[in-house]
This record gives structure tokens, sequence and C-alpha cells, in this order.
């Protein structure tokens, strides 16, 4: 991110890490409302499995489109706003993927989050190296925006299709 603003909004990297930093404080405070709003709408009936998906698609599709008004932003100030509004969205899909692990499969939740934490660290690893490989090779910052808003949209439509709340039965007689 500091990257970015120094090279897109020639800011000097000290003030480019504190456009990086509203973000993910924005993600902090946006995670604790949606927990509560997660668990609010389960109490009054919503099912788990319905839940998950509306926290799901407003963590993913709703930093999709923020990274595609980020393309657009003609100042640092406008950029970190659309900035801080994907990162702070995305704590919604901490209420969707990550609490239904445990939901699922109880008795497998431990290795199922640690294959995809190690899923989800390796795709930043290489997407972190990625994007510097994507931006030379594209020349800007703006297909790799909207490469990740595809992304996005792909994996909340995935979601969506596929996701239950409900307990999977592993039946170990296969």
């Amino acid at each position: 991110m500091p990257i970015y603003f120094k090279t897109i909004y020639h800011v000097d990297l000290r003030q480019a890490a504190w456009f990086s930093a509203v973000p993910w404080s924005m993600m902090a405070l946006v995670g604790y409302f949606a927990g509560v709003l997660s668990d609010m709408m389960i109490q009054s009936g919503t099912s788990v499995t319905l839940t998950r998906k509306i926290m799901q698609s407003i963590g993913f599709v709703g930093p999709g489109l923020a990274l595609i008004g980020l393309t657009m932003a003609k100042t640092p100030l406008i950029a970190s706003a659309w900035l801080t509004l994907a990162v702070g969205l995305k704590a919604f899909s901490h209420c969707g993927f990550l609490v239904n692990l445990q939901e699922i499969a109880p008795q497998y939740s431990g290795v199922l989050h640690g294959m995809s934490n190690t899923a989800g660290t390796l795709a930043a690893i290489v997407g972190t190296v990625g994007a510097g490989f994507f931006v030379e090779l594209v020349g800007s910052f703006k297909g790799f925006l909207l490469l990740t808003s595809f992304l996005y949209f792909s994996a909340a439509l995935f979601w969506n299709v596929y996701c239950t709340g409900e307990r999977v039965d592993f039946n170990e007689t296969a």
C-alpha cells in the first residue's frame, strides 16, 4: 500500500504509511460491528446458512466494488477512503467463512482452520510477489485492482453457491 500511494499519488513514504494504516484500524472496528450484527441475525431467526452468505457477500462484494472505486480516485485522500472502505467491509467475511468452519465440522475445526489459514497465507505470499510482477508487466496498478475485484466477485459467487451453515456429516466408512 505505501508503494501504491508513493507511485500513484507521489506522497512520501512516511505519509503513505498513514494512508495505509487507517484501513486496518477500520477493519478492527467494522469487525466488531459485523460480529454483533451476525449474532443478532441468527438470534432473530435468520438461518445460519443465510447469515453466513450475507456476511460473506458483504465481505467480498463490498471490497470488490470499493477497489473499482479506488481505480478512479484522483487524490490520495479519496484513494485512502476507498481503500478504507474495502478493508473495512472485508471484516464482514470473518463472520462468513471464518466461523463457518466451527459450524460445519466442529470436530475438525482446528485442522480445517489450519488448512484454510495455510492456503490463505500462501495465496498472500504469492499474491504479494505476483502483484509486483503483474503491475510491472501491465504497467499500472489499475489492472491489478480490477483483477482483485474480479477475484472477490468470483469468490463471493462460489461461496453463495456452495456454502452451508449446517453440520457436514463425515462418513468414516467410505
